[in-house]
Parts: C-alpha cells; sequence; structure tokens
C-alpha cells in the first residue's frame, strides 16, 4: 500500500516539474529590434528594454549622457 502512494506521489511531482518547464517559454518575448520589447516589456526607471542577441527582450540599464554628471 505504501508502494502505491509514493509511486502516485512521485507521478504528481514529475506531472508538475513538466508543466512548470513548458510555461518557462512564455516569460521570453521574441524580438529582432529593440523597439519591438517597448510594448512587451515593463521596465523600472533606470532599466530599459532591449532585444538581446535578436531573441528575447530583457531589461538592461542604458547608460546616457545625463548618467555622467560632473562635479
Amino acid at each position: 500500500m505504501a508502494e502505491i502512494v509514493k509511486y502516485v506521489y512521485v507521478i504528481i511531482i514529475f506531472l508538475s516539474l513538466f508543466l512548470v518547464a513548458m510555461n518557462i517559454e512564455g516569460k521570453f518575448h521574441r524580438c529582432f529590434k529593440d523597439s519591438e520589447c517597448l510594448n512587451l516589456l515593463y521596465c523600472r526607471t533606470p532599466l530599459k528594454p532591449k532585444c538581446m542577441y535578436r531573441t528575447f527582450c530583457k531589461c538592461k540599464v542604458v547608460f546616457t549622457s545625463n548618467v555622467y554628471v560632473l562635479t
């Protein structure tokens, strides 16, 4: 009886891992240009959406001339 319960637990864990692995691709949006990432991804203030390796959008720090202030 205990072996059947263990078998059921193993099947449940295996199926849940399989379902999580299938949904991981949904977090990445395919892109070819940075402009495609603007509508797909929301980034906080210091970060901007960038197209990485022409495959997925990611929030990255973009340095501009406003970042460097002479003191």
